[in-house]
């Protein structure tokens, strides 16, 4: 049972560049990888759409890494940090489409050294209804934007992000709990990439999550299958 309240990981969901072992040169591990598909749900156009992300997290440097496909096609990944310990494709808003996602199986190959390994993904869809957001509310001297949504049943988690005009991440919350639907972001209560400017527009959303059956606190990060995505414009004035 994951139970949320008690995990202080930020959430870096467009964004995840750390790699799931840490290196220790004490006590070497050998290479290990995991790849991971994630469903990402957002309206788009008056129309609930749907897409997919795809992520290589390994505990070594990889020198490459990409997912094949049903059908014989293949995706090359792109490095997400320096270290290359993660690599992934992030869905664009032309990947979306009416139709969810089958059950399937997704190759994952990467390179460490020249060496060449494997894993599969068994990726199952899970739906979640995306939630609907109540209310924005902003505090320009604290710099801070308090955002109110409707609670999901079918939620096991939420994250909040902010966005500005270029689609780039302004801050990250942490998890919050299932059970929460309502949240202020501010120096405290998340990762801030930058600061907001008065008069600027952004783009708050409010993400409700589903694990993987199985995930646990210690894996959670990497064993989410859904994000159902809310999403509203405020500009940053009293």
């Amino acid at each position: 049972m994951i139970n949320i309240q008690k995990i202080g990981k930020l959430v870096l969901l467009a964004f995840i560049v750390t790699g799931f072992w840490a290196c220790n040169d004490d006590d070497p591990e050998p290479f290990n990888f995991i790849g991971e598909v994630v469903t990402l749900k957002r309206t788009i156009d008056g129309e609930e759409k749907f897409a997919l992300s795809y992520y290589a997290y390994a505990n070594m440097k990889m020198d490459s890494a990409s997912v094949d496909f049903p059908g014989d096609s293949t995706l090359t990944l792109s490095a997400a940090d320096a270290q290359k310990l993660t690599y992934s494709y992030e869905a664009s808003t032309e990947d979306f489409s009416t139709t969810a996602p089958a059950t399937e199986n997704y190759d994952f190959l990467v390179f460490n050294n020249g060496v060449e390994y494997t894993a599969t993904e068994n990726h199952i869809f899970t739906d979640v209804d995306i939630p609907t957001i109540d209310s924005v509310g902003v505090t320009t001297s604290t710099e801070s934007v308090y955002v109110e949504w409707s609670n999901n049943d079918d939620a096991q988690g939420y994250a909040v992000q902010i966005l500005n005009d270029d689609d780039e991440i302004v801050f990250n919350s942490y998890i919050l709990a299932d059970d929460e639907d309502s949240f202020t972001a501010n120096q405290s209560t998340g990762s801030w990439e930058t600061s907001l400017t008065s008069g600027e527009t952004y783009t708050i959303e409010v993400q409700a999550m589903v694990f993987e059956d199985g995930a646990t606190n210690a894996n959670f990060f990497y064993q989410i299958e859904t994000i159902a995505i809310a999403s509203e414009e405020f500009i940053f004035e009293d």
